[in-house]
């Protein structure tokens, strides 16, 4: 290959840029959970999820803060990710590329491992995916090049910028101070014989990273009242049952990626018979983060998000393990020929991986923010709407949020059900009387679905639930939503006075269908000529209650109206088809 290390960045960049336009718009709810705490602490209000008691429900300080700065500057936060995670992943091919052009390496060795990489769909997925991946992959890139300098340039000028990507990688999530820990372990078990060595080597590889770590602890602590962020309380339960789920992911994306998996394995194995330092190192790192995610349950997010880490290492493995055979000649025009074909089957092939085709079919994030628009300009900005997406509706309606999964609520994690650990990671969790005794206005099951999870079980069962809430089908042009609101809801609900109550027209149902229409900034109900809708109504003072007006001007109807045991039922039906906003019933005496 003539290629010079420039022109081979950009042909990189290109292949880049097609996986990330063939996933776009690919853009996860866990990114918009993030994207919530963005916004509002660009709004000043913040790292918090809601007003109130603050929950840290997030686990990527330093992503939400790169996102922040771009928010910041008046950029579209949803934009604003993408950017950052595409000036990441340019940032890892870069700093790849830019390392080894100065060592004695064939660079075809090192063009290999990097088209291996960017034709990998869980790199160009990522970029675009919105959560913090790609800056944890760069900061990962940059350590394994310092250590690298150390291990095989016997380097140790640059040894404090070491920790300063420590330090970044342990406030990026909570797991990236486990980097620090076999970092910091390894090189002082290998240099740390000399007293003078073993002070500078400490003092960068532990003791600095830690106290970024320490400096996170310190601000939880202080503003959320915790030491475990909310995150490890919802996802992380040792049980046997998240134990196999983790290992079968990591044996799915092995498999998923299995020429660059199996060629960084087999390169790994190679520098581990040659006795090689770094090899060492690289498989310390490998064998820990696979361990790790095993025992958490693995993941439950497209094209191998966790193995992301694992690509890094590998990538490293094949481009010093290449090295060390030196009985593959990439220069000559059969090895190009074949070099090609292989990447031609390793994007090709993984296009149509369950996994990788998750990632271009998932969409539904974008249904779920045009819904949480729409409930932002129908109801009032104190609605209390709960959810179990936390991400897509809460982050576009900007509405008081209930997180009945638990993630971005205080109480839920701290009460878990028996059986946790044995369900669907992440989605185990869930209180129906907790949730009903923060009376929310509107309940929503994923997008606009029907009841689901833990949380969906248990609210069939619940008694204020079936009595207070009225599932309702809405349409908002072309989508179709089941919502359930909360007839005493107090933005969504009857409002009562001594003599008067206002129905909203959407409470109204009937046994075959309970369809209303979202009409400008207003919820209205769709009702048919000869059809009998009923509402039955709790607490009420008895009374001759009457239709006083409707604001439905053409409304004509028949209504047979009574109380029996402090219920009050409405029978209406109608004798045309009328969209009804509401109905306002006097009492006479």
């Amino acid at each position: 290959m003539r290629l010079g290390y420039l022109s081979f960045f950009f042909i990189a960049v290109i292949i880049f840029s097609l996986g990330c336009f063939y996933y776009y718009p690919f853009f996860s709810d866990d990114s918009l959970i993030s994207l919530r705490y963005v916004q509002r602490f660009i709004e000043g209000k913040g790292l918090t999820w809601n007003d109130g008691q603050p929950v840290e429900g997030y686990s990527n300080l330093l992503w939400i803060l790169g996102v922040s700065v771009f928010g910041k500057l008046g950029m579209d936060l949803i934009l604003a990710a993408r950017v950052l995670g595409i000036l990441c992943s340019l940032g890892t091919l870069g700093s790849i590329l830019y390392y080894f052009k100065n060592q004695n390496i064939k660079k075809e060795y090192v063009f290999l491992a990097v088209i291996l990489l960017v034709t990998t769909p869980c790199f160009p997925v990522w970029a675009v995916g919105g959560l913090e991946q790609p800056l944890y992959g760069l900061l990962l890139t940059l350590i394994l090049i310092e250590v690298s300098k150390i291990i095989n340039d016997k380097n140790f000028n640059t040894i404090y910028l070491l920790s300063f990507w420590l330090g970044l990688l342990a406030i990026t999530r909570p797991d990236g101070f486990l980097f620090t820990i076999l970092t910091a372990g390894f090189l002082l078990a290998c240099y740390g014989k000399n007293k003078h060595q073993f002070i500078r080597i400490g003092l960068a590889t532990a003791i600095i990273p830690t106290l970024f770590l320490l400096g996170q602890l310190a601000f939880r602590y202080r503003f959320y009242g915790e030491i475990v962020p909310n995150t490890a309380l919802v996802k992380v339960k040792v049980t046997m049952h998240h134990v196999l789920r983790g290992g079968f992911y990591n044996f799915k994306a092995f498999s998923g990626t299995l020429l660059l998996s199996g060629l960084g394995l087999a390169a790994l194995y190679y520098l581990l018979r040659k006795k090689r330092l770094f090899g060492y190192y690289l498989l310390l790192l490998t064998v820990s983060w696979v361990g790790y995610v095993t025992l958490v349950g693995g993941d439950i997010f497209p094209a191998f998000r966790h193995y992301y880490v694992v690509l890094i290492l590998f990538v490293f493995s094949i481009i010093w393990g290449l090295n060390d055979i030196r009985k593959i000649n990439l220069g000559s025009g059969k090895s190009s020929f074949i070099f090609i074909f292989i990447l031609f089957i390793n994007g090709l092939g993984q296009i149509k991986i369950s996994d990788n085709v998750r990632a271009i079919d998932e969409r539904w994030e974008f249904r779920g923010i045009k819904l949480g628009e729409t409930l932002k300009k129908t109801f009032p900005d104190q609605t209390l709407v709960a959810v179990t997406a936390a991400g897509s509706i809460p982050y576009s309606s900007e509405l008081p949020t209930v997180d009945m999964l638990g993630l971005n609520d205080y109480y839920i994690p701290r009460h878990p059900p028996k059986n946790f650990g044995t369900g669907s990671l992440a989605h185990e969790l869930g209180d129906a009387n907790y949730v009903m005794s923060r009376n929310p206005d509107i309940i929503i099951f994923h997008t606009g679905g029907e009841l689901n999870f833990n949380i969906g079980d248990q609210l069939t069962k619940n008694k204020v639930f079936n009595n207070n809430y009225i599932k309702i089908k809405a349409k908002a042009e072309e989508p179709e939503y089941i919502l359930f609101f909360n007839k005493y809801g107090k933005n969504t609900g009857i409002k009562k006075n001594r003599d008067q109550l206002i129905i909203p027209g959407y409470l109204f149902g009937h046994s075959s269908d309970n369809e209303s229409v979202f009409s400008g900034n207003k919820l209205v109900k769709k009702i048919h000529k000869g059809i009998l809708y009923k509402l039955t109504i709790d607490s009420l003072q008895a009374g001759n209650w009457k239709i006083a007006e409707s604001e439905q001007k053409n409304a004509d109807l028949n209504a047979d109206i009574y109380t029996k045991n402090g219920q009050l039922t409405i029978e209406m039906t109608p004798k045309n088809n009328m969209f009804l906003e509401s109905l306002v019933l006097e009492r006479k005496y």
